[in-house]
């Protein structure tokens, strides 16, 4: 077959009556999206639900996604840039006992590609929502989730324990138990959330992948501060073996149930986003603050500082970053700023490119103009350099692209290591991209010619790598 053709395709019909109904067919030709490197190709229906209501009570039959609280014990959700799509195959209920007052409750399996995971899941939620006085407010939660695993699953488990020195064997559960408890509260212009997670001791796999027996928990909390031009969030996040899946035996992002918020910096521009701090399951200490201040309506600051280590305080990830953004004129209006990090390359990837096995330590300045050129047409530029001696070495990118509004925008762009590290790559490499796009009514057509280097690519905390790719996407979007 041809390695550089392969397609991903997805079509969804809704409908919304009396009651409401939903399938989405899905062909996957040749396609990485799941384990990148690896063609994958299928077909047939990999998303169904028939849903119904009376008065304060809705029943959802087929596949479905949710969450409890920020989804630690729990969430079923979709990202199909990294290939994920853990959506439950069976019943959930949803009952408004009162206006303030609702309980969830849901039971099922939770789909891979076109078929299911043995193991069952089931969950409860009890949610709050009530005000007292005129300014304060409480939406206060608790949850409860078990998953019970299947004879094949625990016989897998039994035969890898039975591999083990006798001090190091232990008799597998079937069943775990998560409890979380959590809390929004609200006051003018603070709002502050905590939310608290345990699980019972099962089995989960430790840093050199072998199976142990521990129990474990999260702590998270975020607090935000607003007035007229300055605001104000911080994060900390302390996570202690919870690591939750379908099964053990699942790794990665297979199986995943449990999602831990990330809390470093959520970063956008191709080479401020290169080096990413996943989200750790085993042990983290994570903390993350962020200031934004605007003096009048032409200047806007952005701060944010992150800091992530073990228990032991070994430095995991660190970020400093700050950013200006000023309106010049109705029609310029620019962006620059710097940002400053160190990766522990080694504990991230497992790998040791780094001189020496030292941390990766870069210094990434950027900016950013746009001219709108008129009401129709606009023209973008981006121009960002990486300066590091690890990994690949020192980088630059540029872009420039042009938008003429509403239905065609253009882009060409270049990432260069023109200071390759030779212990990684003795010579300089371009990494070209050239994207179209075209808008017709409510459809939308994409095409470009991608060269993309290797690395890890990340979102919202979860992480996976990614081979070397060079090839031509191709992409359509529709709705009726």
């Amino acid at each position: 077959w041809f390695d550089l053709a392969y397609s991903n395709t997805f079509q969804k019909l809704d409908s919304n009556l009396y009651f409401s109904a939903g399938i989405r067919l899905e062909l996957y030709q040749n396609s990485n999206l799941h384990n990148p490197g690896v063609p994958y190709s299928a077909q047939g229906i990999g998303y169904w639900f028939v849903k119904a209501g009376y008065k304060g009570l809705r029943i959802t039959g087929g596949n479905f996604y949710g969450q409890i609280g920020t989804g630690i014990i729990f969430r079923a959700y979709e990202d199909r840039t990294i290939g994920i799509d853990n959506a439950l195959l069976g019943i959930k209920l949803e009952y408004d006992v009162k206006d303030y007052l609702r309980v969830i409750a849901f039971t099922g399996a939770q789909k891979y590609r076109f078929q299911l995971y043995n193991p069952i899941i089931k969950g409860i939620n009890v949610e709050s929502n009530f005000n007292i006085g005129e300014k304060a407010n409480f939406v206060p939660g608790i949850g409860a989730v078990n998953r019970t695993l299947d004879e094949e699953n625990i016989n897998l488990i039994v035969s890898t324990i039975e591999t083990y020195t006798p001090e190091e064997r232990f008799v597998p559960k079937y069943n775990v138990y998560l409890f979380s408890a959590y809390n929004t509260f609200n006051y003018n212009n603070f709002s502050w959330y905590v939310e608290g997670a345990t699980k019972t001791k099962e089995t989960i796999r430790n840093n050199t992948n072998q199976f142990i027996a521990r129990n474990g928990y999260v702590f998270y909390t975020s607090a935000n501060y607003s007035l007229k031009g300055l605001g104000f969030d911080a994060v900390f996040k302390r996570t202690k073996d919870f690591s939750f899946r379908t099964s053990p035996n699942e790794s990665l992002v297979r199986g995943m149930v449990s999602y831990i918020p990330q809390t470093a910096r959520q970063n956008s521009l191709r080479l401020l986003s290169r080096y990413n701090a996943a989200t750790q399951e085993l042990e983290e200490n994570a903390l993350s603050t962020n200031i934004t201040y605007s003096p009048n309506s032409k200047a806007t600051f952005d701060f944010n500082f992150s800091n992530i280590t073990d228990f032991n305080n070994e430095l995991l990830y660190r970020e400093g970053y700050g950013d200006v953004r000023y309106k010049i004129s109705k029609q310029w209006q620019l962006q620059t700023g710097l940002q400053y990090f160190e990766y522990n390359q080694k504990f991230y990837e497992r790998e040791a490119w780094t001189v020496d096995s030292r941390n990766i330590v870069g210094f990434t300045p950027f900016a950013e103009l746009l001219w709108k050129i008129n009401r129709k047409h606009s023209l973008r530029m981006e121009y960002q350099m990486l300066f590091s001696d690890e990994d690949f070495g020192s980088w630059v990118y540029a872009l420039l692209e042009y938008e003429m509004a509403p239905w065609f925008s253009v882009a060409v762009s270049d990432m260069w290591n023109y200071k390759p590290n030779p212990i990684r790559e003795p010579e300089p490499l371009h990494f070209y991209n050239i994207y179209a796009a075209f808008d017709i009514k409510q459809t939308r057509l994409s095409v470009a010619y991608v060269k993309q280097v290797e690395g890890i690519v990340c979102t919202g905390g979860i992480c996976r790598y990614e081979p070397a790719f060079s090839g031509v996407r191709f992409n359509i979007i529709t709705s009726f």
